[in-house]
């Protein structure tokens, strides 16, 4: 991969149209406290996070950037940060063109940024109804889909919910992973007894890296390397799956569980999958 990633990993976004009307949708003004860089394309970012703003781990924020004409954009994106911590925390790809993503590239600690105080989406462990911990929790992404992943596994709940936790990480090249180091270290201060075990993939499609597959997720499915580089098998009764990141990927893979038997998780009929498209 170039020193840019491909668009196909970047965050959601939505519309630049103005937040809703509504007196729930305050929104603050908010600002910068951390900024980290993991390359030349890829960042994450803290803002103060109001007292008032509660959200589940899964779910995403929409941020703002006031236009000289007195417009603002607004942009959707996964939150990182646990609901305890007192920071809201993105990880986004900058886009040189991008309208929103190139004026976050360019960032300081300072820095403000606009709020809208209503977090938003579905992509969250509650939705899957378990009557027990005997089942395993796969957690696959592509790029920055991985966003919503760290902010669950930094929230102790999901800890205690499932037997296994699995993330599954695509990307093109080495330099392009990000929270690596983290999750590890979540894994490490969770192993103890009662708790899920972690198991983390790493596959990159455009380089090599020792202790890292080689391939897309998908790939790694049909062929069954997936399942052994976890140590985790798929199965009906078991395992339930989270999808986030680029469309492609999220629709195969879709598709791929299916064709195995694995139903999509609907709020009336309980099933194995959910899915968050990043646009």
């Amino acid at each position: 991969m170039s020193n840019t990633p491909t668009p196909a990993v970047s965050p959601p976004a939505v519309a630049p149209t103005p937040p809703p009307s509504s007196a729930s949708a305050r929104i603050t003004k908010e600002p910068v406290v951390w900024v980290h860089r993991w390359n030349a394309a890829l960042m994450s970012f803290r803002v103060r996070r109001d007292p008032g703003y509660v959200f589940a781990p899964g779910q995403f924020a929409r941020i703002g950037l006031a236009k000289e004409n007195g417009e603002t954009i607004w942009r959707a994106y996964s939150i990182v940060s646990a609901p305890h911590e007192l920071f809201l925390e993105f990880f986004l790809l900058v886009v040189p063109t991008g309208e929103f993503s190139s004026r976050v590239g360019r960032f300081n600690v300072g820095d403000t940024m606009l709020v809208e105080q209503m977090p938003q989406g579905f992509l969250t462990v509650d939705r899957f109804k378990q009557p027990g911990r005997e089942q395993d929790l796969w957690l696959l992404a592509t790029g920055t889909g991985l966003a919503p992943y760290v902010s669950m596994l930094r929230d102790d709940e999901v800890w205690k919910r499932f037997e296994n936790i699995v993330v599954v990480l695509s990307v093109r090249e080495r330099h392009d992973l990000g929270y690596t180091e983290e999750l590890e270290q979540l894994a490490a201060d969770h192993a103890r007894e009662g708790l899920a075990k972690f198991h983390f993939v790493k596959t990159l499609t455009r380089d090599s890296l020792h202790g890292a597959l080689q391939g897309r997720i998908n790939t790694l499915l049909e062929s069954g390397a997936l399942e052994v580089a976890a140590g985790v098998k798929l199965n009906d009764s078991r395992s339930r799956f989270m999808l986030c990141g680029n469309p492609e990927m999220v629709e195969t893979m879709r598709r791929l569980l299916k064709g195995r038997g694995f139903r999509m998780n609907r709020k009336l009929e309980p099933g194995h999958i959910i899915v968050e498209n990043y646009w």
